[in-house]
């Protein structure tokens, strides 16, 4: 079900008053424990359960605290506070604190843009699968042998910089081809192919904020600025330029690709 600004109620009241005006009209926050639910949905990574919380609240709408006079404002100061208690329930079911910390700052920028309550919500539903998704993966590791978490982690520390399959397994004091073997038979993914694709979901997440291609291109240290592109239009299907023109409406899972 598409996100409904018609679904949310704000609390009526203020101050000392409010709880008074809450119980007279009978609009009252919606029950923590709803909320719990919908938070311990992230912090498990079961986004197939996300996806049913977040349309029963689409059906049956649900409340939120009055925050601002202004619309726009009282939208984004809800979507900071549903943002930190996501990544604090990310980093409770395993997502590593740099990851959820810098995913929190990235959504709460990309919030502070948005003009219309509309696009705030939208934002919000897809940053939440998008959270939920990542905290599965987390979960996965846990299962990966110790090379494979460490070369995983070494991705992730040294993204902005040129990667090859012989550096990480040097990282591993293992070869590259017996790296290459269990990395493969673990994830399913060859280890060049990760190394690529997780430069690829970076490179959305810094277009998302307004970067241009070229200085995308030269952060994650491609060789090129045209090898960029061809790798992430075979990546999303469009080229970094169109990408970020809407890229909401691209959310596909680059490291399939």
């Amino acid at each position: 079900m598409k996100p409904d600004m018609n679904r949310i109620q704000i609390a009526p009241g203020s101050g000392k008053q409010a709880a008074f005006i809450q119980r007279e009209s009978g609009i009252l926050h919606t029950p923590l424990q709803a909320e719990t639910a919908f938070y311990d949905c992230i912090r498990q990574g079961d986004t197939q359960r996300l996806e049913e919380k977040m349309e029963q609240y689409f059906k049956s709408g649900f409340v939120i605290g009055k925050l601002s006079n202004d619309s726009l404002r009282q939208m984004q100061y809800w979507a900071v506070s549903c943002i930190t208690l996501a990544a604090r329930a990310a980093m409770a079911g395993g997502l590593e604190e740099i990851s959820a910390y810098n995913l929190s700052d990235h959504y709460i920028q990309c919030v502070d843009n948005f003009k219309t309550g509309d696009e705030i919500l939208e934002f919000l539903t897809q940053k939440a699968v998008e959270l939920t998704t990542l905290v599965n993966q987390a979960h996965k590791r846990l299962r990966y042998s110790p090379h494979v978490r460490h070369s995983i982690n070494y991705i992730e520390r040294h993204l902005y910089e040129k990667i090859s399959v012989p550096q990480v397994a040097e990282s591993c004091s293992l070869s590259p081809d017996y790296l290459s073997a269990v990395f493969k038979k673990e994830t399913g993914k060859t280890l060049s192919r990760y190394i690529l694709s997780e430069k690829l979901r970076e490179a959305g997440r810094l277009l998302e904020n307004g970067l241009s291609c070229s200085n995308v291109a030269y952060l994650l240290s491609f060789c090129s600025e045209s090898y960029f592109i061809a790798c992430f239009k075979k990546a999303y299907g469009v080229t970094p330029r169109v990408f970020s023109a809407n890229p909401f409406d691209f959310s596909e899972d680059v490291s399939e690709k």
